[in-house]
């Protein structure tokens, strides 16, 4: 997806809103559009031109693979390995025990802050008994700023479930791992004849070896204002933002007159700290859906001339079967254009 675009008046048929959707696959109409992307973007990595082959940031592993071919090729070599992983979450921790079980000789989990334990990457008072106190308390406050003051009191950073843990200092225990809390690295060198980093840290690391690749498991940043596919609609039709997270109204639509609904950790504002967790899509879904309904009630009862392109023909035809029975929509119907 490269651009949402949303007008007000197609093709002089229409009074009533409606998106074009840009895609590697060609333009997608629709009435309305949910926005359900996760995360967001990773955060930059502290990396030069060149130095890509010795990092890379844990949301690219499915892309890349886990063990760079350099590492590998010691590996099948029988030569000694080490590798780094930054961060302090469940995915560093998930990394770590790949790496070892993959064949790497050593790892070093380094993080910025303490290691921390919890069943969920939220307090547990988010989702336990007293979970409505505390959303009480969200709902309550008198601005955004103060919601994403709580939100990130209530997610305090990365942590790791007891699961984990045990697995973590099992490797510990047997060597293959060390750990490095309230650790930063603040400069590393990498050397394209061996294919190594030499990092440095504060505070400093006494022999710390030459690193075979960097895992940055730093996490991804909800910044709604850095996704490119939506600067048009943004330019156009702006809401305001705290931090990244989009001022949606309380339905998570973008606004009043912009169908675009978003779901998980950017409607943050609006859901709470668990909009990223099950609890959250629950809520979310529930309160999106009803307002679709309304929408869609209101578009099925006006009479309207159908879109003179083969796209839009294309839509009204769905719209016909789905109101005779949907069982005979069929998911896969856009292949048919391809």
């Amino acid at each position: 997806m490269t651009a949402i675009k949303f007008s007000e008046d197609v093709h002089n048929v229409r009074s009533k809103g409606y998106f074009s959707i840009e895609t590697s696959t060609g333009v997608k109409y629709a009435h309305t559009v949910v926005l359900a992307i996760g995360g967001g973007h990773q955060t930059d990595l502290p990396i030069k031109a060149g130095e890509e082959g010795g990092a890379c940031h844990s949301s690219n592993l499915l892309k890349h693979g886990l063990l760079a071919p350099h590492v590998q090729h010691k590996i099948n070599a029988n030569k000694d390995t080490t590798v780094a992983v930054i961060g302090g979450g469940l995915t560093s921790a998930q990394i770590v025990d790949l790496c070892i079980r993959k064949g790497v000789t050593r790892v070093l989990h380094i993080m910025r802050g303490h290691f921390k334990v919890k069943h969920f990457d939220l307090d547990l008072s988010w989702v336990a008994k007293y979970k409505n106190s505390n959303l009480s308390a969200f709902w309550m406050a008198d601005t955004d700023e103060e919601r994403f003051e709580i939100i990130g009191e209530a997610r305090n950073g990365g942590s790791i479930t007891p699961a984990y843990k045990s697995v973590l200092e099992a490797h510990e225990k047997s060597g293959r791992m060390q750990r490095y809390t309230h650790t930063r690295v603040v400069s590393q060198n990498w050397d394209v004849q061996t294919n190594t980093w030499k990092l440095l840290t504060d505070p400093p690391t006494v022999n710390l070896p030459m690193i075979d690749y960097v895992y940055f498991a730093t996490g991804t940043r909800a910044d709604i204002e850095s996704l490119p596919f939506l600067q048009d609609l943004r330019k156009k039709y702006p809401v305001p933002t705290v931090s990244g997270l989009p001022c949606l109204t309380d339905d998570l639509q973008w606004s009043s007159d912009v169908p675009l609904f978003v779901a998980g950790r950017f409607a943050g504002l609006r859901l709470g700290p668990g909009a990223a967790n099950l609890e959250g899509a629950r809520v979310g879904a529930e309160r999106i859906t009803w307002r679709l309904q309304e929408i869609l009630d209101k578009i099925n009862a006006e009479d309207y001339e159908p879109i003179e392109t083969d796209e839009g023909r294309r839509l009204m035809d769905l719209q016909k079967r789905s109101e005779s029975s949907w069982t005979h929509l069929n998911m896969y119907e856009a292949l048919l254009q391809t």
